[in-house]
């Protein structure tokens, strides 16, 4: 069936319904793919402001995988991706473990701060760029220090004074701060994370007024809408459908008011002792069992995935006599490397880092017991 809107030839042109004249279709790809950038950029700004995390991950990697498959980026879509970087080291700005960098030691909000640099001409307002970068000064120290690493607080603020160009007050008040370990300091509950969320979220309305990024936001709400009146139209209609109930008919007061009372009383009706049906009479047939059919039997739909019969194995797993997987050397050594890293007992860190084949913590637990008693290591 040929469709009557767009029909594609093998020089990649296309016939437009509308205009009968013959276009590109790369340049037709381009301006739609244009319009699904903007939309997933559109929702990622919205899932951060939401702090939907689970939302804000998944849609980002649909944006990465669209972005790193253009070659040439617009300018106002380069500015969305530095804001995206930006944005997701923002929501994991307390999860030290989060590394965006080579340096172990560069903390999720020291890499945002050294992207924010890349948005001063994003920024309208000078004013506000400048309190997020001073905002971002303090919490990268208060985040260590609230996750009780006094160490890493003190690395971050040699960091920034090398890298971070912090101001000379500043710093001397956060210097004070990391050598008391004050967690409390009016400088942090003043300027807190709280209020660096609060700043991101007036860059990015600002951000988004001038350049809106809503096209496909605007025509999805339009069908929205058509959708929800048409649906309050049917509603309506079957309504001034539906025929009024016929009038109740007359009932004497005597037994309307048996009715009220029995209701108001909650007596039930009198059984009859004895049965007034007629009895039919005994039929030899009777004895015999009818061959039960289950209801519907005749219109059951059966899929087809259920014909499929599992192996024996399969169907009845012995978990009774499992074998062990014997402990490989380089799963010893990949073992020993995660525990240098991350220290003894953290095994689900060394989980997610190191392949061991569908190994678990328990399981690394007990190999580094036999390994110590062994005298390995």
């Amino acid at each position: 069936m040929i469709n009557k809107g767009l029909i594609m030839s093998e020089n990649q042109e296309v016939i437009s319904s509308i205009t009968g004249s013959t276009l590109n279709y790369s340049d037709v790809e381009k301006v739609a793919r244009c319009w699904i950038i903007d939309f997933t950029f559109r929702s990622l700004c919205h899932y951060y402001q939401e702090q939907n995390s689970h939302k804000f991950s998944s849609t980002l990697r649909a944006f990465e995988a669209m972005v790193d498959d253009e070659i040439q980026l617009q300018e106002d879509h380069q500015a969305k991706r530095t804001i995206c970087c930006f944005l997701s080291r923002i929501m994991d700005g307390k999860n030290l473990d989060t590394l965006y960098e080579v340096d172990n030691r560069v903390t999720p909000l020291m890499s945002a701060l050294s992207v924010w640099g890349y948005l001063k001409e994003a920024t309208s307002d000078a004013a506000l760029h400048e309190n997020i970068r001073n905002l971002l000064f303090i919490q990268c120290v208060g985040v260590c220090l609230e996750k009780g690493n006094a160490q890493l607080a003190a690395h971050t603020l040699q960091w920034l004074e090398k890298e971070g160009s912090v101001p000379e007050k500043l710093q001397r008040k956060l210097s004070t701060i990391v050598s008391k370990k004050d967690v409390y300091d009016q400088l942090l509950t003043s300027f807190s994370y709280t209020r660096l969320l609060e700043s991101v979220n007036s860059f990015l309305d600002a951000f988004l007024e001038e350049h809106p990024s809503d096209f496909l936001f605007r025509s999805a709400s339009k069908v929205v809408q058509a959708r929800q009146l048409r649906a309050e139209h049917a509603d309506s209609d079957q309504k001034c459908e539906e025929p009024e109930p016929p009038p109740s008919p007359p009932h004497s007061p005597e037994k309307n008011e048996s009715k009220i009372v029995s209701s108001e009383l909650n007596i039930r009706p009198k059984k009859k002792l004895l049965n007034t049906k007629t009895v039919q009479p005994w039929k030899p047939e009777t004895v015999k069992k009818t061959q039960f059919v289950p209801r519907g039997a005749s219109s059951l739909k059966v899929s087809r995935r259920s014909f499929k019969v599992p192996p024996v194995e399969e169907s009845r797993p012995n978990t009774k006599h499992r074998s062990k997987k014997m402990w490989t050397w380089q799963e010893d050594k990949l073992l020993k490397a995660g525990v240098r890293k991350h220290g003894e007992g953290r095994w689900r860190k060394i989980l997610e880092e190191f392949d061991f084949g569908g190994r678990n913590s328990v399981m690394l637990k007990d190999r580094w017991r036999t390994l110590k008693n062994k005298g390995v290591l």
